[in-house]
């Protein structure tokens, strides 16, 4: 199993390679330590991983990290051009990446198929991480898909950030980023993806673990774990301030787990 020294080392690597070192390498810094307790935690670095379906990776690197370990590997990531430097690195690994606009295929539009493209019973794992917060449209579709296209006893990892965590909870009491995520609207009414006026990247849900589970569950999967975490942001300087909200919320999370930051779910496709 390889050490967070030698995640970062390969990401940095593969920043490299891209050509984004100096560019969207740091959502790669700034996730390192959440993306890698991922794997981690649901012990991805051990082990073969059969045939892989990722979803939204963008700069997190899992597909390069884990593909010695798959038999396939395919992602399906947003058509934003901000991706498009990873595509030579795609192909080279001989990752199959499908650029695509999950709104077309899972939203209220008329031309929505409400499918994945793939057939039943492909994939022995999917991934899907920091993801289903973004999407804009009913889940529940989506979690069908996810269990038709993978194969019995095929398992599904997902992280979300978890809604009722300590510091959504404090967000709201002291009204914290109310005004800012408002604004942010406004900053992004205009911004084009794919030919379209159309921004992705808000948290338009979020989920406490009995609710991530129960989404789960109710589409027929068998739901074999459901956790808290507590990851933070690696920004270069932490303030001292910063540093106490941080040992207050590990603290209150390792006594009440409900207010952790993330949520982490196993699923898996029984008969």
């Amino acid at each position: 199993m390889i050490s967070q020294e030698q995640f970062v080392d390969a990401g940095v690597a593969l920043s490299r390679e891209a050509g984004v070192l100096d560019g969207l390498h740091g959502y790669f810094m700034l996730h390192r330590s959440r993306i890698y307790g991922m794997c981690r935690h649901f012990g991805l670095l051990e082990g073969p991983l059969g045939d892989v379906l990722e979803i939204g990776p963008f700069y997190s690197y899992t597909p390069f990290v884990l593909r010695d370990r798959a038999k396939s590997y395919t992602v399906l990531e947003g058509d934003d051009p901000a991706a498009y430097p990873l595509k030579p690195l795609y192909e080279k690994r001989k990752v199959d990446l499908r650029l695509v606009d999950l709104f077309e295929m899972f939203g209220p539009t008329h031309t929505a198929s409400h499918s994945l493209p793939f057939p039943d019973n492909s994939f022995d794992t999917f991934m899907c991480w920091a993801t289903m917060e973004h999407f804009n449209f009913n889940p529940v579709k989506f979690v069908r898909e996810v269990r038709r296209v993978l194969k019995p006893a095929g398992k599904a990892y997902i992280n979300v950030p978890n809604k009722a965590s300590f510091q959504n909870i404090t967000s709201l009491l002291n009204g914290r980023f109310e005004i800012s995520h408002v604004d942010a609207y406004f900053d992004v009414e205009d911004y084009s993806s794919n030919g379209k006026k159309a921004f992705y990247g808000f948290h338009w849900r979020e989920y406490s673990a009995p609710e991530l589970a129960r989404l789960f569950s109710k589409a027929n999967l068998a739901v074999r774990s459901c956790k808290t975490m507590v990851t933070f942001q690696d920004h270069q300087q932490v303030s001292a301030a910063r540093k106490i909200v941080r040992g207050g919320t590990r603290l209150l999370a390792a006594l009440l787990p409900r207010y952790g930051t993330d949520v982490c779910l196993i699923a898996e496709k029984t008969e």
